[in-house]
């Protein structure tokens, strides 16, 4: 190919590359696509786009890279040679036997799926004027390939980057204005929060989770959050409150399972010096001190139905009267609640106030369980595991191919949580075999096989276990798992508690309700 030919084609990819960012596309799309002509021109086998906030290097989007990179933050510190890049402003070539470590060596994909090292290495900073945005990474698994091309190409991708990232940026600066304005749309919203709170995944599941949010956060309505133990319940009100008009007043948080029915009334709507022994000053309650914000009712389901009774009459009246006294008080607060019990079910089984639980669901929202996203479980266990590789004091942390398919076969009845706990002992373990670099094989994770999907379908299941009810499959499940880690623990309930991720108030109260001596 003659060099004005090669010259021309260059350009048209150019051109291309900044039309991509203008398609009317998500602007992950978008950058996805820019990252792909990036790759064609430059010959590079993965690339990726970082933005810099806070001191940290966080992925906006990656090509070629293992898909667990997009749950990890890289701090400059850590990583020498992106702390050369963001040094520089121009781009970066690192020598193939350059000893400083590549921040993406063995997170690089071949077209089976295996990882490979590094060999070519370039990055360019995103600076505009002085103000840093991010960096463009280039890698290839061949020394040399970055050798024939010249600065000025990857400068000028550099330049399309930090105007895609300003663009992002300045897109969330406008969502924040708006934001206090109330002229939010849900198309914003969902822009914004693809890391709000963790809710790190883009699978439908999480994709409709996230839709629906847009939806009621601005919104004073009062939020039923339904989902099992682990699925990120708290995580989803606490993103709601950020969202809402009430977000510069206070998020009050209620752990309702841990309120001893004595002191519930007196813990929600405060008490006067002399209520009770050992009342000797006043105190405001939860409702009090959330005025003007949210209050976060968890376990909601694990109210007496005394204390229902006095929330429902709250709720009605939006009048609040400390324990003791005769005069009411008005409380502005939003209700977000949050529950893993089925509560209809409870309502049939009088355990819980019919009047509640539709004042209560006004708006409800089903947070999906793991084992209903697998998709996710790749970018979320990339997140934990680079959050454990600071913990530990870990120069590099990867999962293997195998490693994620593992993670991806197994049903995660302890949800979110259960991953993260899963991830950090599989860490520490391998770090204290192999130092201070880890690869995490599956041999390294403590899932049982017996609790891997597999093959089997519904129907076979209810060939061993009766006609499936999942409610009944599910406290089938959290019994013999509690025996399990009981008798594991010495009947401990302290240790079990822990190693469940419970707390131990919370695990008596699950234990009594499941026949559990």
């Amino acid at each position: 190919m003659n060099e004005r030919l090669k010259i021309r084609m260059t350009g048209e990819a150019i051109r291309e590359a900044v039309l991509s960012l203008t398609a009317n596309l998500s602007m992950k799309e978008r950058i996805e696509g820019f990252l792909e002509i990036f790759a064609e021109v430059t010959g590079n086998h993965a690339c990726a786009l970082l933005r810099y906030q806070d001191e940290v290097l966080v992925p906006v989007a990656t090509r070629g890279l293992s898909p667990e990179v997009m749950g990890m933050q890289f701090h400059p510190e850590q990583h020498p040679r992106l702390a050369a890049i963001l040094q520089s402003r121009t781009p970066v070539r690192f020598a193939a036997d350059d000893p400083r470590p590549d921040p993406y060596d063995l997170l690089l994909l071949n077209d089976a799926g295996v990882r490979l090292p590094v060999h070519s290495c370039l990055g360019c900073s995103l600076y505009n004027e002085n103000t840093l945005f991010g960096v463009l990474s280039a890698d290839a698994l061949e020394p040399g390939v970055f050798d024939g091309i010249n600065d000025h190409i990857f400068q000028t991708f550099a330049a399309i980057a930090t105007v895609a990232l300003r663009y992002e940026t300045f897109i969330g600066a406008l969502e924040n204005l708006a934001k206090h304005r109330g002229l939010v749309t849900s198309e914003l919203v969902n822009e914004a929060f693809q890391r709000g709170g963790q809710m790190l995944g883009e699978s439908p599941a999480l994709q409709e989770l996230k839709r629906n949010i847009g939806i009621v956060a601005r919104s004073d309505l009062t939020v039923l959050v339904m989902g099992e133990t682990g699925v990120g319940k708290e995580v989803v009100a606490r993103v709601i409150h950020a969202r809402s008009l009430r977000a510069n007043q206070p998020l009050v948080y209620v752990n309702c399972a841990a309120l001893p029915e004595t002191l519930a009334e007196s813990e929600l709507f405060g008490h006067v010096r002399g209520a009770f022994t050992g009342a000797s000053a006043d105190r405001a309650g939860k409702f009090e001190l959330a005025d003007g914000g949210t209050l976060f009712l968890d376990e909601v389901g694990e109210l007496s139905l005394s204390i229902q009774a006095k929330l429902l009459r709250t709720l009605q009246f939006g009048e609040i009267q400390r324990l003791g006294s005769d005069k009411n008080h008005r409380a502005d607060v939003r209700i977000i609640a949050a529950t893993n019990r089925p509560l209809a079910e409870e309502v049939k089984a009088g355990r819980f106030r019919v009047d509640l639980y539709h004042r209560l669901s006004v708006y409800p929202l089903n947070v999906p369980p793991l084992r209903e996203r697998p998709e996710d479980i790749a970018q979320l266990a990339g997140h934990f595991l680079d959050q454990a590789r600071t913990r530990l004091g870990l120069e590099r942390a990867g999962l293997t191919p195998t490693t994620i398919v593992a993670l991806q076969d197994y049903s995660w009845p302890g949800n979110v949580r259960e991953l993260e706990h899963v991830i950090l002992r599989a860490a520490l373990r391998a770090s204290s075999d192999r130092g201070r670099c880890v690869v995490l094989e599956p041999d390294d994770l403590d899932i049982g096989p017996e609790i891997v999907r597999g093959t089997e379908t519904r129907a076979e299941l209810s060939g061993r276990t009766g006609e499936l009810s999942l409610s009944r499959a599910v406290d089938d499940f959290q019994r013999q798992l509690i025996r399990a880690t009981l008798n594991e623990s010495q009947a401990n309930w302290s240790e079990a508690a822990r190693r469940l991720g419970l707390d131990r108030g919370n695990l008596h109260r699950l234990a009594k309700r499941l026949g559990i001596k």
